[in-house]
C-alpha cells in the first residue's frame, strides 16, 4: 500500500459504506457510488477484508470484498500523478509523470526560494518500499525520498501511505536559502 481501487460488485442503485473501523457493525462516515474509480487504500486491516481511504476530513474502512485493483502501474514506477504536501511551513507538491515535472509552492512565499513553477528532471532509484529521486533544473537541485509508511498530516484525522522527505539546494548563482520539508502523500486524482 498505498495503491488505487475501483469500486465493483455494488449494484447501480447502491453505495459502498465507508465504516470508522474495520468491521461491518461499524458506525457509517460516508460511502462512495457504484462507479467509484482511483480509490486510493492506505491500509489494509491485519485480517485482509477492509482497507483504509480517505473520505472529506476523515479516514475510514470499506470492504475490500467490493474494490478490485485499478489498472496502471503502482506508485513505485513514478507513472502516476500525485500530490505531496506538509505543515511548518505550509507547501505543496504536484508530480505529473506525463511531464516528468514537479509544481512545487510554499503558503505566502510567492516570489520566494523555490518559486511557483520548478522544471525539474527526474531520475529515480528504488528498495523496497522507497523510492529516492535525484531532482535538477536551471536553478535548483536536490533531492526526495518517497517512502510506503503510514503518514498524518498533523491537521486532519485523515490517513496516508506515502511519506516524502524533500532537500532542495539553490544553485551557485542564487542567493535562496537550501529548503528541508517533510510531509506526506496521496495518488488520489
Amino acid at each position: 500500500m498505498p495503491a488505487l481501487f475501483d469500486v465493483q460488485g455494488v449494484a447501480v442503485n447502491d453505495v459502498l459504506n465507508i465504516r470508522a473501523a474495520p468491521e461491518a457493525g461499524a458506525g457509517l462516515i460516508g460511502s462512495l457510488s457504484p462507479g467509484a474509480r482511483s480509490v486510493e487504500v492506505v491500509e489494509i486491516a491485519p485480517n485482509g477484508t477492509w482497507g483504509r481511504i480517505n473520505t472529506g476530513e476523515a479516514s475510514g474502512w470499506v470492504s475490500m470484498r467490493y474494490l478490485t485493483p485499478a489498472s496502471g502501474p503502482g506508485w513505485q514506477s513514478l507513472d502516476r500523478p500525485m500530490r505531496c504536501f506538509g505543515t511548518e511551513p505550509f507547501w505543496s507538491l504536484a508530480y505529473d509523470p506525463a511531464r516528468r515535472n514537479m509544481t512545487l509552492s510554499q503558503m505566502g512565499d510567492e516570489n520566494g526560494p523555490l518559486g511557483l513553477w520548478i522544471d525539474w528532471h527526474l531520475s529515480s532509484s528504488s528498495r523496497s518500499g522507497q523510492i529516492g529521486w535525484a531532482i535538477e533544473g536551471p536553478a535548483r537541485r536536490g533531492f526526495a525520498t518517497l517512502t510506503a509508511e503510514a503518514c498524518n498530516d498533523g491537521m486532519s484525522d485523515r490517513s496516508y501511505g506515502l511519506s516524502i522527505s524533500l532537500f532542495v539546494n539553490p544553485s551557485q548563482e542564487s542567493s535562496a536559502e537550501p529548503v528541508a520539508l517533510s510531509g506526506c502523500c496521496s495518488l488520489a486524482p
